[in-house]
Parts: structure tokens; C-alpha cells; sequence
């Protein structure tokens, strides 16, 4: 029996538990309606603080803020005891691409749904339906998520907002330009444009590319660690002459179509297996950082479509966090494509896991998207992707 609150425009309640999964979805799906679903983070003024503070396809991710975007399935994960007290308000919006020029508009949608469900047991806790049969906007704000008392509560908004994704994130206090909020339905910004480069690297967070899929199938991805094992600076004649070098593990989440998930790494011997389930294989172990071909991570390409995504993430195993000099880079290698190289450039000295990048299966193709989020350990990167592995210490 489920204690779910059906709400009307308007109306609020409160939250049960503060981690979740939020689903948007919608009535009909005419043909050629692109959507996006994006959130803002809101002050105590109803304005973003930062740019960062805008979650949506080209930046789905604010892990220290506990949110998460699933653009392809319409999904926030959000944990809620995470964010800053300086966060008021999280807005949920959905928006039709290039609708005015299209002449489309939500009446064409006939109903939109937003489904608030507890993060651990799945259980729906608030549901939001809207008829949109006669809205005429390409906007739409959908609900909100905001603090009363000391507590978290969800409001049912439905409002219509004129203008598609770029004026209503101004209109939150975002500086965007028109590239920046195009559908990825577009021609991506460079320098993903072409993929007839030798090598094409994500510069920015948030920033995805997808293969192209000439052969009719991926026979093998390889991921590549490379970095330097011995960071640590000369300071003159006062230099750390016994530091030791750093331990850097190459390891990957999975998750398939099926809902089978688990992990690939050096840490507790899962080395997986490319001929045989779960289809990825670690190479090696290099605990020196002195091996010219790195660490690797061989995904059997001839499987992709029984995967789901692939959490593709490098931590600390010896040594202190000093992501600032390692200076690592991990690259995607297929046949007949170009290299996609993606580089640990911002940095968290005070963490000990960075989640790198995602592989999602959209379509049976492959969708790059570079993350570069830092974490204290396994588990907490887990929660903040919605996973749901249990993890116990071990060593290798």
C-alpha cells in the first residue's frame, strides 16, 4: 500500500525522506517534439548564485550539491541533506527545443507528470499530473523543491513560461548563450563537432560526444589511465626526499539493460572478464604509474547493447589526494574513430575518487559525457549516481 499525495497546481507536501528520484514525463510524444528537462538551483532572491547552478544536458551533474541528471530518461536523483543551506529553492522545468520556430507548444503534449519516489525503497511519495492541452508555451515550471522550517517540501507549479530554454534559465539568472542551451539534437559545439580528428578532447564538464557507429558495431572500447606516479614538487632544499608516489586505479561501474549492476576494479581482484560476463576486463594494476601503456579498461563492444552506462572513475589506492600534479588523463580508444581524451583539470586535494566520465547507451550508440566529480569514496559517488552497490573495505 503506498501513502502517495496525488497534488493540483498549487498545492505543496512535505518530503519523507531527502534522497530521491523525480521522473517528468509526459502524454503523447508527436513526431519531431524535442524535450528537455533541466533544474535550477535557487537563493533565498530565486536566482541562481553561479552558472554551475544550472543542471541540464550539457551539465548534468552538481555532485556536491546532491543532484544528478539523467537527460535521456528525464530523471533527477537528487539528496537533498546535501545541499547548501545557501540553496533556497530547486526548480524542475521542461522545455520543448526550438518550439517557436516549430510551431510547437505543450498543448500538443496533452499532460505532463512529475513522480517523486524515495531514493532507497523506490516507494512513490507525491505525483504530480498537469493537463496541457491548453498551454501554448514552449516552457514549462514544472515544481519546485524548496526549504520550510528546517525541512524540504515540493510544491506543484505548472506554469507556463514564454520563450524556450535560454530565456527562462535568464530569467532564473543564468549567463547563457544561445549554443550553450541548443538541443543535443543539434550540431554539437566544437571541439566535438568532427570526429574525423585523430584526437578530440571534452574540454568542458558536462561536455558529451557520441561515436560514430559506421561498422554496425563497436568490436572493442579501450580506456586508457595514464599520470605521473611522483607528483610531488621539488621545494628546494627543504623537499620531501622520502615521499612516496601515488597508486592511481583505473575502475569502472556497469549497469545493464537488465538491471544487473557491479564493478570492475583492481580493488578486491574484480578484474571482470572481456569474452564473458560483464563483458569489461581490467589489463592490469600498474601501481607504479611507470608503465608506458597505463592501465586499461577493455569494454567487448560486440555486448553494448545489453548495457545501460558504464561510470568510468580513477581514486587514490597509496599516496596523499594530489589530483593537482598527477596530471592524468584517460582516453577512449576505438577502431575507425577518433581518440576522445579527457583530462582530470580541475582538481579536489582533500578527495580521494574522481568520477571521470560517463558511457550511456542511447540508441545502441555510444554517448561520451565528461563529469570530473570528486569524491571521499566509493559509496559516496554510488549514492550520487544511483547506483546501488554496498560496498565493504578491501585491498589488493
Amino acid at each position: 500500500m503506498t501513502n502517495r499525495i496525488d497534488l493540483v497546481t498549487g498545492q505543496n507536501c512535505p518530503l519523507s525522506t531527502l534522497s530521491l528520484h523525480t521522473l517528468v514525463s509526459h502524454g503523447t510524444n508527436p513526431q519531431g517534439v524535442e524535450l528537455d528537462v533541466s533544474a535550477f538551483l535557487l537563493n533565498a532572491q530565486g536566482k541562481v548564485a553561479t552558472d554551475e547552478d544550472f543542471i541540464f544536458f550539457n551539465q548534468p551533474a552538481r555532485s556536491d550539491q546532491g543532484i544528478l541528471l539523467e537527460p535521456e530518461q528525464s530523471r533527477f536523483t537528487l539528496h537533498l541533506d546535501r545541499t547548501s543551506d545557501a540553496v533556497q529553492k530547486i526548480a524542475l522545468a521542461m522545455t520543448i527545443a526550438d518550439g517557436a520556430s516549430k510551431g510547437q507548444n505543450f498543448s500538443h503534449l496533452k499532460n505532463v507528470t512529475v513522480l517523486v519516489k524515495d531514493f532507497l525503497t523506490g516507494l512513490e511519495i507525491a505525483c504530480f499530473s498537469l493537463d496541457t492541452a491548453p498551454n501554448k508555451e514552449t516552457s514549462l515550471i514544472l515544481g519546485e523543491f524548496y526549504r520550510h522550517q528546517n525541512n524540504w517540501k515540493f510544491r506543484a507549479v505548472g506554469q507556463g513560461f514564454v520563450g524556450g530554454l535560454q530565456p527562462l534559465a535568464e530569467y532564473y539568472g543564468v549567463d547563457v548563450s544561445e549554443s550553450e542551451v541548443s538541443s543535443t539534437s543539434a550540431a554539437p559545439p566544437p571541439p566535438a563537432a568532427k570526429l574525423n580528428l585523430s584526437k578530440v578532447t571534452l574540454e568542458k564538464k558536462g561536455q558529451s560526444i557520441s561515436l560514430d557507429k559506421q561498422a554496425g558495431e563497436f568490436s572493442e572500447m579501450l580506456v586508457n589511465l595514464n599520470w605521473n606516479a611522483t607528483p610531488v614538487k621539488s621545494m628546494g632544499f627543504f623537499r620531501n626526499k622520502t615521499a612516496t608516489g601515488i597508486d592511481l586505479d583505473l575502475a569502472c561501474l556497469w549497469e545493464f539493460d537488465q538491471g544487473d549492476i557491479g564493478a570492475t576494479q583492481a580493488l578486491g581482484g574484480h578484474f571482470g572478464n572481456f569474452h564473458q560476463f560483464p563483458f569489461i576486463e581490467l589489463d592490469q594494476d600498474d601501481r607504479s604509474g611507470q608503465s608506458v601503456g597505463g592501465e586499461n579498461l577493455r569494454i567487448n563492444g560486440r555486448y553494448w547493447q545489453k548495457f545501460r552506462r558504464i561510470l568510468i572513475y580513477t581514486f587514490i589506492y597509496e599516496g596523499v589526494p594530489n589530483w593537482s600534479h598527477v596530471d592524468a588523463v584517460i582516453t577512449i580508444k576505438t577502431k575507425d574513430q577518433a581518440d576522445i581524451e579527457v583530462r582530470l583539470d580541475s582538481y579536489r586535494d582533500d578527495q580521494f575518487l574522481c568520477a571521470v566520465a560517463m558511457l550511456e547507451n542511447i540508441n545502441n550508440q555510444v554517448k561520451i559525457t565528461k563529469l570530473i566529480d570528486y569524491f571521499s569514496g566509493h559509496q559516496e559517488m554510488d549514492r550520487a549516481y544511483g547506483w546501488g552497490l554496498n560496498y565493504v573495505a578491501g585491498s589488493k
